[in-house]
């Protein structure tokens, strides 16, 4: 059997802060971006998803803009999502009053009928972004969950600042044996008694009688405990992965 090279990557990104599914996704994303703007801006596929989509979702339209240098890039992917919206409304909505020189717009008891272009003007394709990403996202859960036994993998595991509860949430619904989710859990488990500590020992730093006290690798045990909680920024809360 051939290991896939996700699991090579898995086991190089547990070394650094923060949940290694996230990290790995949020490195996806960026190399997804800059492929767009460097490799797909003239391909016809890329326009026409951006013609359907009406641009990215919000978080990747702000992430894009975030690549330097790439205005003109930009510039010609967005010429399309803007010049769909237009057509749509230059289509018009149901609801014209024909007695109306101005057009006006009439629905039930004589309310403006705009609903219907509402719904045109919605996207009919997901962000690509979040669609690879969501793809991504599945291939990394499911080959942590196939090779928690083994020992290089656990032990990477076991050394990181552990998953976030998203991801923990989709492997513990991913792991197929008692084995798997024992190790899962236990490994898991420790780590956020760890954190939970650190919290506490944050906490107890701030009391007028432990003043003088420096602070340790609990100092930032504050911000570790949101994004273990809620997934490293930029992961979750795209398009339809929000559910």
């Amino acid at each position: 059997m051939v290991t896939p090279v996700s699991y090579f990557d898995l086991i190089d990104i547990f070394s650094q802060p923060g949940c290694a599914i996230c990290n790995l996704l949020r490195r996806n994303v960026d190399r997804s971006l800059e492929a767009l703007l460097y490799e797909y801006v003239g391909d016809p596929d890329s326009h026409q998803t951006f013609r359907q989509r009406r641009g990215l979702c919000n978080e990747h339209s702000w992430q894009l803009l975030r690549h330097p240098g790439n205005a003109l890039a930009i510039a010609v992917l967005y010429v399309t999502a803007v010049d769909e919206v237009l057509k749509i409304v230059d289509q018009g909505p149901l609801g014209l009053d024909p007695q109306s020189g101005m057009g006006r717009l009439l629905g039930g008891a004589g309310r403006p009928n705009t609903s219907a272009l509402a719904d045109r003007l919605e996207p009919v394709e997901q962000c690509p972004i979040c669609a690879q990403l969501t793809a991504s996202e599945a291939q990394y859960i499911q080959v942590f969950c196939q090779h928690l036994e083994d020992d290089k993998l656990s032990e990477a595991y076991r050394a990181s600042g552990g998953l976030c509860l998203p991801h923990f949430r989709q492997a513990l619904r991913c792991v197929s044996s008692a084995e798997h989710a024992e190790i899962l859990l236990s490994i898991q488990t420790t780590i956020w008694k760890k954190l939970y500590a650190q919290l506490q020992e944050f906490r107890d730093k701030h009391d007028y009688r432990r003043s003088e006290e420096k602070m340790g690798e609990e100092g930032d045990s504050w911000r570790r405990a949101v994004a273990r909680l809620a997934g490293e920024e930029g992961v979750f809360g795209l398009d339809s992965r929000s559910s």
